[in-house]
């Protein structure tokens, strides 16, 4: 008995770790990026590389690179990039990812950048969209691309 309760407590800490962990998926519906909310809304590649992170502004979650540049917004489970087109979204957070690809193991994460603070934040949020940026997921965060 002490042992099934003991198996049943793993697996607990176990899901309860990965909750707070959210798969992005691109347009191929392969997950390429995912954000770690145990390491303050940071998005990390598949590969374990950290390129940006999400932060609260006014009623907006944006998404920041390191050097606190826009790189768009997170609502709903959907990243959209700068022109409100979408690049991005969690398992079935819209219709236009559903039914995804299996996960690839992550690789090991690396230590993020110092966030830099953010001084101006102008740009307007745009109307969303429902279609697919012509920029990708991995070109928008790993390079602003747009």
């Amino acid at each position: 008995m002490k042992r099934l309760l003991l198996f049943a407590l793993m697996i607990l800490s176990v899901s309860s770790l990965s909750a707070q962990q959210i798969s992005l998926f691109d347009k191929d519906r392969e997950a390429r990026a995912y954000i770690d909310y145990d390491k303050d809304a940071t998005i990390f590649m598949w590969d374990g590389t950290p390129v940006a992170y999400i932060e609260k502004k006014g009623k907006n979650l944006c998404i920041f690179d390191f050097d606190g540049d826009l790189l768009g917004w997170y609502e709903d489970g959907v990243v959209y990039d700068k022109e409100g087109y979408v690049v991005g979204a969690k398992e079935g957070a819209s219709s236009m990812i559903s039914h995804t690809k299996t996960e690839r193991m992550k690789r090991m994460q690396k230590l993020p950048r110092m966030r830099r603070s953010v001084t101006s934040f102008t740009t307007t949020k745009p109307i969303f969209k429902r279609q697919w940026s012509n920029t990708s997921l991995t070109e928008l965060l790993y390079f602003g691309k747009q």
